[in-house]
């Protein structure tokens, strides 16, 4: 009978802690999951400060008080510079920092040398790569047409910049709205015709059908709109631009990208 008690403590003890872990096992889980360079770039970059004189997402440079008609430049204009030409020229103007062709500027860029290196690096530049413009899909592509479909229709300020992932999304199994490339979108959406599914209805009847996981799409907060007016030439641009944010891993890797024929299914 002790021995049977101590059974029963040691399977209670055991499922309290379950009890007490699981959201945190779960987010942590999701946050693997979902990790990414952009994302996680982003966060970096929030930290460190870089979108306060950049502003957010590095598109809108800070005034500078010290120079007349000047501000600081924003991240698409130093992409378009020759001396952001290549990514060893973006990582030593983070470490090394970089000051805007003015005399006198009042604000200039900081050196980083010594608060970064390793992966927050490679991530930062990636970002920097990605939201600056200077890694797209080619001019006249369908996947660029989808880009800037998206970029009209505003899904990054839900998605994510540049479909990295959303923003958060209490109720839902992950905890944020999905982005649109990653093993976390490819659970959700299988293929193009999901994919269509999805923004014309906003859901998808495999999911509702499904015990588990349509729990979580009830109590999600932030569902998807529907888009049912938007043509089929729309949804297969858009549908370009998602393989493509997968094929380049969000569009920092471009040498990699390759258009797949629209309906062939995956």
């Amino acid at each position: 009978m002790h021995r049977k008690a101590k059974w029963i403590l040691s399977i209670a003890v055991f499922l309290l802690l379950i009890a007490l872990f699981a959201p945190w096992m779960v987010r942590a889980y999701w946050a693997l999951r979902t990790s990414n360079p952009v994302r996680r770039g982003l966060h970096t970059a929030g930290k460190l400060g870089c979108f306060s004189c950049h502003g957010e997402p590095g598109q809108r440079g800070l005034p500078d008080p010290g120079v007349a008609n000047l501000s600081v430049p924003t991240w698409t204009s130093l992409a378009k510079a020759r001396s952001l030409s290549s990514d060893s020229d973006i990582r030593d103007a983070i470490l090394e920092g970089s000051y805007p062709a003015a005399d006198n500027p009042a604000i200039e860029m900081p050196a980083y040398g010594e608060f970064l290196n390793g992966r927050d690096l490679d991530d930062l530049v990636a970002t920097f790569k990605v939201l600056s413009g200077r890694n797209v899909p080619a001019a006249g592509s369908a996947a660029r047409r989808g880009l800037d479909l998206a970029s009209e229709w505003r899904c990054f300020q839900c998605h994510g910049f540049a479909g990295s992932g959303g923003l958060a999304n209490p109720g839902s199994l992950s905890g944020f709205v999905p982005g649109w490339y990653g093993p976390d979108f490819d659970d959700l959406v299988r293929n193009c015709r999901e994919f269509d599914e999805w923004i014309l209805e906003g859901k998808l009847a495999r999911l509702d059908d499904h015990a588990i996981a349509s729990y979580f799409t009830r109590r999600q907060r932030v569902s998807m709109p529907t888009y049912a007016d938007k043509s089929q030439a729309n949804l297969d641009d858009l549908w370009a631009y998602v393989r493509w944010l997968g094929a380049t891993g969000g569009g920092v890797e471009i040498q990699r990208a390759t258009e797949s024929p629209r309906r062939s299914g995956s």
